[in-house]
């Protein structure tokens, strides 16, 4: 990943990673509680960090903001001594985030989620070629090359976590943030985890990691510890840390017979103030002076040289002017809208139960042609055509009510390296279309039975069929708007009846088709304000 430096006669790889500053961070919350506080660290390019804590102290919020997304009420983030946030448009691209969430699609391969990633993250003049080999380096580099056909869902759970940092490897990023898994690993496999990116940070990557519990801490560089509060109580190699918190144990306790995970259990107790007097006996040490204050200010270059040589290569850049990284076009919007076509595509032909309700269509209309058949019913039909309209809208709801709930976490994954809202949802529109059609086609084949000998023959059902595919295609955009409103799938189904049951109402009297038009327009605003309102929640 890295190109080799000469320097001396002597041949060492130059580090691709950054230099990551990280100057007073203060994070409030929408009620104005601070989530963390006056953070402040230093870590030099292909640094490989732990963050850690006892309990609920912030990290994955450092992690967040670290990434881009959630910007700080106070402080500053420098990478490579560049604001963050005054450049994230640049910076956004170079930094991989793996969230705590396993955001992938169990339906597609391995292949089929990396070559995705590939297309939306690669420079947009890579061939398919190096967008394959480079997919293939990733899986050699994550060893996951005897998992390449097989589907996310088959995989278990540091399978998932490696694919889940494959993803971010893709675009080859500087800056690598891994949240703790939301599906917890077992000792064995975080320390899997851990060499693996102990590993990419000797080939240049500036990697944090949340080590949960102080697992495997020691085969860091470096350890974050933050305090309750957000405090942060240590930053420093880990043997020192180690060294400074057994220090800090009562007398009488035999300290050869503590780790580092209970030393910190002995020493933190989950009370605020007691993070913010860690904190301060943090401030008191040597460390602090050593690890955080003076580099951050410089000071000691000299000094920090002989700890670290690769830092030849940043001193001699000092004195150049700071430039963000330049802004590499990436996938367009037509590129992103076949991608996602595709990809729903794959996924319905795949999902049993999606598969399943395509048979409701055939089912509904089956119904409409034995009731508009029958000679009992035969007054009653304008009835039964617009009890059987109420019918297609709900049954074009509860294709799609799950589309945009269960693929949030993925959205919110490709959001942040670059804009998806548009080609987002006209790919989930055009889905719905296609929905839309299939009905009303379905209703049309079934219903030509009746039609076949009659004056008018099949183009009586022209008008409609018409008819049909409009209705649908509004239920479909109603079921989008529930799928995006929705945060559990229980609650998809009281939106959707919430809003489907009024349209009985609206279907049975001469304004329904117009009323149909009005809802189809609304509902492509809304779709459209709900999804770009849900990205920007994740991002402040």
């Amino acid at each position: 990943m890295t190109d080799p430096t000469q320097n001396d006669s002597e041949k060492t790889p130059g580090p691709s990673g950054v230099l990551l500053q990280v100057k007073e961070l203060t994070i409030r919350n929408r009620a104005g509680e601070s989530l963390l506080s006056d953070v402040s660290f230093h870590i030099e390019p292909g640094e490989l960090v732990a963050l850690t804590d006892l309990g609920r102290s912030g990290k994955s919020i450092l992690l967040q903001s670290l990434a881009g997304v959630l910007k700080p009420a106070s402080g500053e983030i420098l990478i490579d001594s560049i604001n963050l946030y005054a450049h994230l448009k640049a910076f956004r691209p170079t930094i991989g985030y793996v969230p705590a969430e396993y955001a992938l699609h169990h339906n597609l391969t391995v292949a089929e989620t990396l070559r995705d990633a590939a297309t939306l993250r690669l420079p947009r003049r890579t061939s398919s070629q190096e967008r394959r080999q480079r997919v293939q380096s990733v899986l050699e580099t994550v060893e996951l090359t005897q998992t390449t056909n097989r589907r996310v869902g088959m995989l278990n759970n540091i399978e998932k976590r490696r694919l889940s940092i494959a993803i971010e490897l893709i675009g080859s990023p500087t800056l690598l943030l891994v949240d703790e898994s939301a599906e917890p690993l077992v000792p064995f496999d975080e320390v899997q985890i851990t060499i693996l990116l102990r590993e990419l940070s000797r080939q240049g990557i500036t990697v944090i990691y949340v080590n949960p519990r102080s697992r495997s801490a020691g085969l860091s560089d470096k350890i974050i510890f933050l305090a309750t509060g957000g405090l942060m109580a240590w930053f420093g190699p880990a043997d020192e840390a180690f060294a400074y918190l057994k220090g800090l144990l009562p007398r009488g306790v035999v300290k050869d017979l503590f780790g580092l995970q209970e030393a910190l259990e002995m020493l933190f107790n989950p009370q605020e103030r007691d993070g913010i007097e860690w904190a301060k006996r943090f401030k008191d040490n040597p460390a602090y002076q050593k690890y955080v204050d003076d580099p951050i200010h410089n000071r000691y270059p000299d000094l920090l040289l002989q700890t670290r040589p690769l830092l030849r290569i940043r001193l001699r850049s000092a004195s150049k002017e700071k430039l963000p990284p330049p802004i590499v076009p990436r996938a367009n919007g037509l590129q992103k809208l076949f991608l996602w076509i595709r990809r729903n595509s794959r996924l319905l032909w795949r999902d049993k139960t999606g598969f399943l309700m395509l048979a409701l269509p055939p089912l509904v209309a089956l119904i409409h042609f034995v009731l508009s058949s029958s000679q009992a019913v035969a007054t009653g039909l304008p009835l039964i055509f617009d009890l059987f309209t109420f019918l297609v809208v709900l049954t074009s709801a509860f294709l799609v009510q799950n589309e945009i709930f269960k693929e949030r976490e993925v959205y919110r994954r490709e959001q942040r390296t670059s804009s998806m809202v548009f080609p987002y949802i006209l790919s989930k529109v055009w889905m719905v279309g296609i929905l839309a059609i299939y009905q009303g086609l379905v209703w049309t084949i079934i219903n030509s039975l009746t039609e076949l000998g009659s004056p008018g023959g099949f183009q009586a059902l022209l008008s409609p069929a018409i008819i049909l595919f409009l209705v649908a295609f509004v239920g479909g955009l109603l079921g989008l708007i529930v799928s995006a409103l929705s945060k559990t799938a229980r609650a998809s189904t009281a939106w959707l009846l919430l809003l489907i049951l009024p349209q009985l109402l609206f279907i049975i009297n001469p304004l329904s088709y117009w009323l149909g038009l009005v809802i189809l327009s609304l509902g492509l605003i809304v779709a459209l304000v709900t999804i770009q309102q849900g990205t920007a929640n994740v991002r402040t």
